[in-house]
């Protein structure tokens, strides 16, 4: 896809670019890596920066810059024809170009631990607004026992919850409840989520929540970025870092796996569930939105689900309901 000189000399100039007087540089807490953020606008960083982790400063173990076709032209590079999405999996580095109406090409060199994020038609689709770094934070992370897993983790007084499964579920107004509650948000869409510890920790501070929702969390909207459409899905882009407590931004250790699911039920009823669902449930969006090593992400799944029991929820009609039911479930159950 991509010859390795012109590979290296992409990512320097975007870094370039990003280093320039109207560059900014932020530091964001992404799972348990710190990443050093550069912008190559100001206008950018303002696109993207409301849906990181905010960091204090230090020693990072990523660097990412983000440019648009207007700071730099990296056209040269754009695999043919550009219409096809393209990818390239290797020991050093990786590249994935994202096509689209606003594509994206996302490249990685795992030696220097520096990665670069460039919209080629100078805006960012509405969907990247709250999951800007995935494929990358998927590609650093490929060789540890790290996975970004489609899914949703809340917490209440040390004890996550894991909650996974299609769209149209209840897994964003689970999570969305619980944070509103003033439980611990690790995120709605993607986590981080360690295959041997069962940590789990929040990628972003992001939600992406569907239009046809939003009357149950009104009060959220003013935190709308924009709204995008995906999968034939209308989403409001949330940016939570401003609305939650100070510190409810956080992860913790997986305690079980909730997989909603709709069955018409009033108030939230629960259901033992098998390990394949739990896997069913993981498996198909999150290897197509993590582009790359299908086994591998495979692999980690299955050693994800086998830490912590897995149960149905039906989270029922009324969100406010939510919270109570998940803090007292296992013993009911």
């Amino acid at each position: 896809m991509l010859a390795e000189k012109l590979f290296l000399e992409a990512i320097g100039r975007v870094f370039d670019a990003a280093h320039s007087p109207n560059g900014v540089k932020c530091f964001a807490r992404s799972g348990s890596y710190l990443v050093h953020l550069h912008f190559a606008s100001l206008s950018l960083a303002q696109a993207l920066l409301p849906s990181f982790v905010i960091a204090p400063p230090g020693n990072a173990d990523l660097a990412i810059a983000f440019a648009t076709a207007r700071e730099v032209d990296l056209a040269h590079i754009i695999p043919h024809p550009p219409d096809e999405s393209r990818i390239l999996e290797h020991r050093d580095r990786y590249a994935l170009w994202h096509r689209g109406e606003l594509p994206v090409l996302y490249l990685l060199d795992r030696r220097s631990n520096r990665a670069v994020i460039w919209l080629s038609a100078g805006g960012a689709p509405p969907w990247l607004l709250s999951r800007p770094t995935l494929p990358i934070m998927h590609a650093f992370t490929i060789n540890t026992a790290w996975v970004g897993a489609h899914s949703g983790a809340v917490g209440h007084q040390g004890r996550f919850l894991l909650l996974a499964g299609k769209g149209r579920t209840g897994k964003t107004t689970a999570s969305l409840a619980c944070a509103r509650a003033g439980w611990d948000y690790a995120g709605d869409d993607f986590v981080f989520t360690h295959t041997v510890s069962g940590r789990v920790e929040p990628l972003y501070s992001s939600a992406r929540l569907r239009v046809d929702m939003a009357e149950q969390f009104g009060e959220l909207l003013h935190a709308s970025a924009e709204v995008s459409e995906d999968d034939g899905e209308v989403r409001h882009e949330l940016r939570l870092g401003a609305h939650l407590k100070t510190g409810q931004i956080k992860g913790g250790t997986i305690a079980a796996i909730l997989l909603p699911r709709r069955r018409d039920a009033v108030t939230p009823e629960f259901a033992p569930a098998r390990r394949l669902d739990a896997f069913n449930a993981l498996a198909k969006v999150t290897t197509t939105q993590l582009p790359g090593w299908p086994t591998e992400v495979s692999k980690k799944l299955t050693a994800l689900i086998g830490l912590a029991p897995v149960f149905f929820v039906d989270t029922g009609r009324d969100p406010a309901a939510i919270p109570n039911a998940f803090t007292d479930f296992p013993t009911r159950v």
